[in-house]
């Protein structure tokens, strides 16, 4: 395979201590699988002494699955940061082995909550639970300070009771044992000499105290903080933009080019990322060349959602490879209802990661953010919408409101693109088939 000059100044640098700065679309899991397909062909390492760490069983399958293309046979760990502490706390945290560990799965999680939520609907009112159980604007915490806390206590009751674990308590209970220096945890450190993590943006302070506590001869980090969105899971961009500071001296690498989109399609998913102050510069450039449709739909009275929505049903007959991108679960539910298929509708969260022909992104309704959030709140909002735009490989469409509410985070955002992009006027036969 032919490497870029960015992607070979990658697997060149012999620093101990990396950092790649990937921009959408810009082959970050093929740089990921080059370098370690080097590091075994050198056979200088042990393999069993590195550790790839990301933050989905998808992209661990992805990765594996890429790597063993490249290399039949291999036995370097790749696991999700919660699956590699559970595995280290069955092998060497005393209270640990021989025995089964019952984990709490996000969904078992999620129906605790929900029921608990049920039994005070009287304090809560009407508002949907989603919204109360999203961080984002730390709404419970926000509204309902009391509430949240019982709440908090009553999910430890329950794993305590139970005798379950989640994800986060797995990484917390290694990270203790490297904090008071405990012997299985020192010893469990012996194991890993080198590190990749991927999509670093996504990590949180304690996975970053984890990796410092590591302390692993060899480090690289690949991520984009343009696409840092799981702050609602506590994650935080202060590990990626401050990479230098905690592990030093280190090298800095930027994968620039992006393979997926159209010129003016990159051109527009940068304009929310320029509002933002807490970001790292870079100018991206596109490999592919060419016109793309870039359009604005303006919905009123003339030009309504529901004609939208019948809009689209008829494009996906001759074109499948069609993605409307939402900002919620409930929005998905109503824009269902309108007769957009199930199969082509998503939130913006679960489409990270994946590309699609034509990209609609809803700005119309179902962001439920006020313009008085913090300032954090609006730049990661801002960072959701940069990644929904740059799903898009040939054809984007941004529709939301003609007539805007000054106090809704959506159609500020919409306003980005009053003179940046064209208006389009909606198509479609007057009559249902």
């Amino acid at each position: 395979m032919n490497y870029s000059k960015e992607q070979q100044s990658i697997l060149n640098d012999e620093t101990n201590f990396k950092q790649v700065i990937a921009a959408a679309g810009s082959g970050k899991t093929s740089t990921m699988i080059a370098l370690l397909e080097q590091i075994i062909q050198k056979k200088e390492e042990n393999q069993s002494e590195i550790l790839v760490i990301t933050f989905s069983r998808k992209a661990v399958a992805e990765i594996k699955e890429r790597l063993e293309k490249k290399v039949k046979s291999q036995q370097i760990r790749i696991q999700t940061f919660h699956a590699y502490c559970l595995y280290i706390l069955q092998k060497y945290n005393p209270d640990f082995q021989g025995i089964e560990v019952k984990i709490i799965e996000p969904t078992e999680k999620e129906k605790i909550f929900k029921e608990y939520f049920k039994r005070e609907r009287f304090k809560i009112g009407g508002i949907p639970y989603e919204f109360l159980l999203s961080s984002t604007g730390n709404f419970l915490q926000k509204y309902f300070p009391h509430l949240a806390t019982q709440i908090n206590e009553y999910y430890a009751l329950y794993k305590k009771e139970n005798g379950k674990l989640d994800f986060d308590d797995l990484v917390e209970i290694y990270l203790d044992g490297l904090r008071v220096q405990k012997m299985w945890a020192l010893e469990a450190r012996k194991e890993v000499k080198r590190v990749i993590v991927d999509e670093f943006q996504d990590t949180d302070l304690e996975q970053l105290e984890w990796l410092r506590l590591l302390n692993p001869e060899k480090l690289c980090v690949v991520g984009d903080d343009w696409q840092a969105i799981y702050g609602f899971r506590g994650a935080s961009t202060e590990p990626f933009l401050k990479f230098k500071d905690f592990f030093s001296p280190c090298s800095i690498h930027f994968l620039t080019t992006n393979y997926r989109s159209l010129p003016a399609i990159i051109k527009t998913s940068a304009l929310p990322i320029s509002k933002n102050k807490k970001n790292i510069q870079k100018k991206v450039h596109a490999f592919r060349k060419g016109n793309a449709n870039v359009f604005r739909i303006c919905l009123s009275e003339e030009q309504t959602l529901e004609s939208l929505c019948f809009s689209i049903q008829n494009q996906i007959i001759t074109n499948p490879d069609i993605i409307v991108l939402c900002r919620s679960n409930l929005r998905i539910q109503f824009l269902t209802k309108l007769g957009i298929p199930e199969t082509h509708i998503m939130t913006i969260h679960a489409s990270k990661g994946l590309e699609f022909g034509s990209v609609y992104v809803d700005l119309h309704s179902g962001w439920n953010l006020k313009l008085n959030e913090s300032k954090e709140t609006i730049e990661e909002e801002r960072r959701i919408l940069y990644v929904a735009l740059s799903r898009a490989k040939d054809n984007l469409y941004i529709f939301g409101n003609r007539k805007s509410k000054k106090d809704q985070i959506e159609d500020h955002f919409f306003g980005y693109f009053r003179f940046a992009v064209r208006e389009i006027k909606l198509i479609y036969e007057a009559t249902r088939i």
